[in-house]
């Protein structure tokens, strides 16, 4: 069985390069990008599927949320996680999440880890039922 992928969108590397090490070592393959306009290249390659996003809802290029409402229209089955300094963005993160919480910065890894697996468990439970 394939692992699942997951895309971090997160600008700042010495933020995303420990958390991308730490979800390796958990057993999912890790893409990464810098900004929006490297994830829509990363999302729109080959057969390629990417089951989890966490985007910065800062990230540099389009606006976090919009990028989010972007994922959600064009690639439905990916799992949205969106994470962000500001309480307010935080909370307008969750309405776009499928039944997820807006994680805040600085990264709890296990955290992290644990919305992942949340998410990947609900989408193999759906599958199995349909």
């Amino acid at each position: 069985m394939n692992e699942p992928t997951v895309l971090i969108v997160e600008a700042d590397i010495v933020v995303r390069n420990p958390l991308a090490d730490y979800l390796r070592a958990c057993g999912y393959r890790v893409l990464e990008a810098s900004d929006t306009v490297e994830a829509r290249r990363i999302l729109g390659e080959g057969p390629r599927s990417v089951d989890a996003l966490l985007a910065d809802v800062e990230a540099p290029g389009e606006n976090g949320f919009a990028f989010a409402s972007w994922v959600r229209a064009n690639h439905p089955g990916t799992e949205v996680i969106l994470a962000g300094s500001v309480a307010r963005a935080a909370e307008k993160a969750g309405e776009l999440c499928r039944e997820s919480p807006a994680l805040s910065k600085p990264y709890d890894h296990q955290l992290v880890l644990n919305e992942i697996r949340r998410l990947m468990a609900g989408r193999d439970l759906n599958k199995s039922g349909a």
